[in-house]
């Protein structure tokens, strides 16, 4: 799992419009930055272990060639032969080379052994502004589980402004966080939302019989759910 989850941050954390990181460093290395080049040939080899040598023989490098040598950790970190201690190790120096999406890793690296440590490497995440809802999402789910809604609701809100695309579950929890909050009009729009494609209606059948939802059809803001939730659990009984 853990090593899936770093795969998967590195997928979507190194591609930006079709283009790795390490690509965009390569275009904005100096034209006399013969270092930089150097790490570009490399990084286009995928020979990043030998990224890494260059790095630890040598101090001082422009920023592009630091971002080159950032992502060539976090590649590291992603190998399969790795201990935990190393993936941890490969994460660190990553963010010494300013490549702050090893803070997910770091996070998916103690999340099963330490709540808590783990969520403190989202929030120095999110101190980043980085342009990626996971973080926030994981920190609003985590605010969920310990009933502070108003703390969910600000992390969750965020993750979909800077989200790249909708996302149902997104709005589901959203909805559960707002209605909590008593704002039932955004509550309405994200179950909208959640609602579109035919996800969840399960789930709000479920729903509904939480006491804390128990007015939901009557509300006039969900009224029109009503049929639904009706219909759902008349599907089910059968």
């Amino acid at each position: 799992m853990l090593k899936r989850s770093i795969i998967i941050i590195l997928t979507v954390g190194l591609i930006i419009a079709g283009q790795s990181v390490v690509g965009a460093a390569k275009s904005a290395c100096p034209d006399k930055d013969k270092a930089c080049s150097e790490l570009s040939k490399l990084a286009d080899a995928e020979q990043f272990d030998k990224i890494i040598e260059k790095a630890e023989g040598r101090k001082t490098y422009s920023d592009a060639a630091k971002a080159i040598i950032g992502q060539a950790y976090l590649m590291m970190a992603g190998k399969e032969s790795n201990t935990p201690e190393q993936e941890e190790q490969f994460c660190l120096k990553a963010l010494e080379y300013g490549a702050t999406s090893a803070y997910m890793g770091l996070y998916f690296i103690h999340a099963g052994l330490d709540k808590e440590k783990a969520l403190g490497f989202l929030q120095q995440y999110i101190m980043t502004r980085p342009k990626d809802s996971v973080p926030y999402v994981l920190l609003g789910e985590a605010e969920m589980e310990k009933e502070n809604y108003e703390d969910a609701n600000l992390f969750l809100r965020e993750a979909k402004t800077v989200a790249r695309g909708h996302s149902a579950n997104l709005d589901w929890m959203l909805f559960q966080v707002n209605y909590l909050l008593r704002d039932f009009t955004y509550a309405s729009a994200m179950l909208d939302g959640a609602l579109s494609h035919g996800q969840f209606v399960n789930e709000l059948k479920t729903l509904a019989a939480d006491p804390r939802y128990a007015d939901i059809s009557r509300r006039p803001e969900f009224r029109k759910y009503e049929p639904m939730i009706k219909g759902t659990s008349a599907r089910a009984a059968i």
